[in-house]
């Protein structure tokens, strides 16, 4: 079985698309970055914590985090209106990051990989923003945004959309054959 450790709606629409069945099991975790953690560090420690501590042997497991970064610094889903606003105002008009990292696990086996997207911002003025956050209420996004929201403001980004919704397709792509195959031989070899 082929299971996904994430409720994200997007993650799980991007894996359907691709024609994979699986299922959901999402785990509830404290994603409170440590005192002078870097964001590569904590990206991997989150993508980690989320594939949990009990697994089915035969089963192939994926779990997946995403961060916007800012100056080296982690901008997390914010806590209210006006954690969005203030997150919102520092990136306006500003490039940043977008990491999205993941983990596929099978037996005692697994492999972490990342991608990174760079996003520029429109230069919002604080009605625009207020409008948004009222419009969109992006309180389950990391950056306080979302780059398919239209009327958003992402106004351009350089590496793969799909990154920034939550998921590293490109890297996923490269790494997910030899994990199938993998993976079903050792069904195969099981069942």
């Amino acid at each position: 079985m082929f299971v996904l450790k994430s409720a994200s709606p997007r993650r799980k629409q991007i894996l359907s698309d691709l024609g994979f069945l699986f299922l959901i099991q999402p785990e509830h975790i404290d994603e409170s970055q440590f005192e002078n953690e870097e964001p590569l560090q904590y990206l991997e420690r989150m993508v980690h914590s989320k594939l949990g501590t009990q697994f089915e042997p035969n089963n192939l497991y994926l779990a997946c985090d995403t961060i916007v970064v800012y100056e080296n610094e982690i901008l997390h889903k914010p806590e209210d209106e006006l954690d969005a606003f203030r997150i919102l105002k520092i990136l306006s008009g500003k490039e940043h990051s977008v990491f999205s990292g993941a983990v596929l696990q099978h037996g005692s086996r697994s492999d972490f990989f990342f991608e990174e997207t760079f996003i520029q911002f429109k230069d919002w003025k604080e009605a625009e923003i207020e409008t948004y956050i009222k419009e969109y209420k992006p309180f389950d996004k990391a950056g306080s945004y979302g780059i398919q929201d239209k009327n958003g403001p992402v106004k351009m980004w350089k590496g793969s959309y799909l990154n920034v919704l939550g998921f590293p397709f490109r890297s996923f792509l490269a790494h997910h054959e030899l994990w199938i195959h993998s993976w079903e031989d050792g069904f195969k070899r099981i069942g």
